[in-house]
């Protein structure tokens, strides 16, 4: 087996070109997360105020949630920055990682935030708390909250998408489980008008398979990443790159990794055992190139040279 060493023809950007790219995606990222950051500073502290000022545990509690939404952001600006720092000898294949990393502290922070509702909601439960005095500026506070937080979530999802961003996505679902615990917290309000002391609680409760739900879809997603799960569909790989070899050409052992914005893509291809070097690079350098317009989330592709198998009845010296 010949490596191709794919420096100089594999790669369809120049290094420099790729890494302002990089850059660019980086910087927009970071814009969304200090515009959603500010966005839920302001929602936590109109549930809390208004919580405190109505004896809401559940609006108390859904304060929290908002909090949680905060911090996630500011941990999210910290994870852009340290996977910023560009590859090295001791980390060749860059930091991208850690935005994963801090996509899974997302979800832990979710299920902190689990905890902490639980505990309100027995606490209320056994000991008979009264029912809150909500006014109809508690309904508007909420209903004004869940209007910010719908829109947070669905920006956040559309730039997810633009960008590629596993970050942007996992904060998106974090925001859309904040927008159905506000909903728990309106029926809660609607409750206790009607004088129903209990419901403040088993709302409350309501709210800990909602924001479970949130947790497990962030780590069902990115763990995968962490543990090197294939990213790119194989056989789509290989009949694309088989079909740019043509008939004196085969592809095998396709084998994806990294976070879906920047994809590690290596795969084995066959060729004529008479083709010159000159001529299987120049095959891998188009199949590279290729590759990387069909799949665009691909920042790095190692294609592996072999001499195709001679038939069995074929003489051999």
């Amino acid at each position: 087996m010949i490596p191709a060493e794919l420096d100089d023809c594999a790669h369809a950007e120049p290094l420099g070109e790729a890494q302002r790219v990089a850059d660019a995606r980086r910087a927009a990222v970071r814009r969304v997360f200090l515009l959603t950051l500010g966005l839920n500073i302001a929602v936590a502290l109109a549930k809390a105020g208004y919580g405190f000022l109505s004896g809401s545990l559940t609006l108390g509690a859904d304060s929290l949630h908002s909090i949680l939404d905060a911090s996630s952001n500011v941990l999210a600006l910290f994870g852009l920055r340290w996977s910023a720092a560009p590859a090295d000898a001791t980390h060749p294949y860059g930091r991208q990682k850690i935005e994963i990393l801090a996509a899974l502290g997302i979800g832990v922070l979710i299920v902190a935030g689990l905890f902490e509702f639980g505990a309100a909601a027995v606490h209320a439960l056994i000991y008979r708390h009264p029912a809150p005095r909500v006014g109809a500026g508690g309904f508007g506070v909420v209903l004004a909250t869940m209007a910010v937080n719908l829109w947070v979530a669905r920006y956040e999802r559309r730039k997810a998408t633009e960008l590629g961003s596993a970050l942007l996505r996992a904060d998106a679902r974090h925001t859309q489980s904040d927008l159905y615990a506000s909903t728990a917290v309106v029926a809660s309000f609607i409750a206790a008008r009607a004088g129903i002391a209990w419901a403040d609680g088993v709302a409350t409760l309501l709210l800990i398979a909602l924001i479970g739900h949130a947790a497990w879809e962030v780590f069902r997603e990115n763990i995968p990443v962490l543990i090197d799960a294939a990213i790119l569909d194989p056989a789509a790989v290989a009949a694309l790159a088989a079909s740019l070899a043509g008939g004196g050409g085969s592809v095998h052992r396709v084998r994806s990794r990294g976070v879906r914005s920047a994809v590690e893509l290596d795969l084995h291809l066959e060729v004529a055992p008479d083709m010159s070097v000159q001529a299987a690079h120049g095959l891998a350098r188009r199949i590279a190139i290729e590759l990387k317009v069909k799949f665009p989330e691909v920042s790095d592709v190692i294609i592996h040279i072999e001499p195709k198998p001679q038939s069995t009845g074929a003489q051999t010296t």
